[in-house]
């Protein structure tokens, strides 16, 4: 017996080299795997990432313009909607999948299992919106204005516990989730349409191209609008989508900024060395001489209008950002 016990010690000391420095915590609920972290003298200052999570937050419009006296039942109000919407859409079990859920006063933020990002696109921003609709005649019989909500969602590593702790949820990828909620672009969206949109929303340029430039989430591209974001220190791309666009939105298209002025969409890159320039194509611009009327000039791309706030491109080129050079052609 004791020569069996010696024979495991020495065992076990032959294998300490290996398995010694390798510790295996275990995370339990819905996307929670057991993890190996290891540990030693030459990655001393390494850490795993985080578990990826797909985040979504909104935000109410004008919520600091409704009586105090509404606020407490606003806040409880916004994340029964924002389930309700996951059951109109058939995937109320995903509100049970949540791995952190905030509440921001005038807003709510959620996490999901990274691998459920395609549905906080398609079909939740939809029924999202459909859920706001259908709520407005109980809301305004109750004395409550219509409830409009920017919506921002982004995919990246968060802190999670497996516990609830407060400290889940935290990250660069959050400050970003809350960072594009801020931002113009998508303020501008709800300024410069009607009340019939409820929603309008910004997701990240990663989300966009996990979820759909890559198909997962099996609805055209070209719902969505590139737009530049910039708010405190963070800088960036994202995309904007409305379910149910209305008023200048239709008008002037997404891209063009509430104060008027026109958006710049992405300069085309200069060709290299290598490469040729694509023959100019030559456009006889006409508004110097006309202020407040309404014209077209030709071009190889289509017809333009132009008035005095700028021309308006009614030709091949994106659905709704302004301001593309003619011989700018989407991919």
């Amino acid at each position: 017996m004791k020569q069996l016990t010696r024979a495991l010690s020495d065992s076990g000391q032959r294998g300490s080299s290996s398995t010694a420095n390798l510790v295996t915590p275990t995370f339990s609920g819905p996307g929670r795997q057991t993890m190996n972290t290891f540990q030693n003298a030459g990655s001393a200052g390494v850490r795993d990432l985080p578990p990826y999570r797909s985040m979504l937050v909104v935000d109410m419009k004008d919520y600091s313009g409704a009586p105090g006296r509404q606020h407490g039942h606003l806040n409880a109000l916004i994340p029964e909607i924002m389930q309700s919407a996951f059951t109109r859409c058939g995937l109320e079990e995903l509100w049970a999948e949540t791995t952190f859920a905030d509440s921001t006063g005038d807003g709510y933020a959620i996490g999901l299992p990274a691998e459920r990002l395609p549905f906080l696109l398609n079909p939740y921003l939809g029924a999202l919106q459909a859920e706001l609709a259908g709520r407005s005649q109980m809301l305004a019989a109750a004395g409550f204005e219509p409830i409009r909500m920017r919506v921002s969602v982004t995919v990246g590593p968060v802190t999670d516990s497996g516990q609830g702790s407060v400290s889940d949820g935290a990250g660069d990828a959050r400050v970003e989730l809350h960072r594009l909620l801020d931002s113009k672009p998508v303020r501008d969206l709800l300024a410069r349409s009607g009340d019939i949109t409820r929603v309008a929303a910004i997701v990240s340029s990663r989300a966009y191209e996990d979820a759909v430039a890559a198909g997962y989430s099996d609805e055209p591209k070209d719902l969505y609008v590139e737009a530049p974001v910039q708010v405190k220190s963070y800088q960036g791309r994202a995309y904007l989508r409305v379910p149910v666009p209305s008023g200048e939105l239709l008008t002037h298209g997404f891209g063009k900024p509430a104060d008027g002025s026109t958006a710049t969409a992405t300069t085309p890159a200069e060709p290299g060395p290598a490469e040729a320039a694509p023959p100019a194509v030559q456009v006889t611009d006409n508004t110097r001489y006309r202020r407040g009327g309404v014209g077209s000039i030709g071009t190889s791309t289509g017809p333009i209008i132009t008035d005095s706030s700028g021309p308006t491109h009614l030709g091949t080129g994106h659905l709704y950002l302004d301001g593309r050079s003619d011989r700018e052609t989407p991919q």
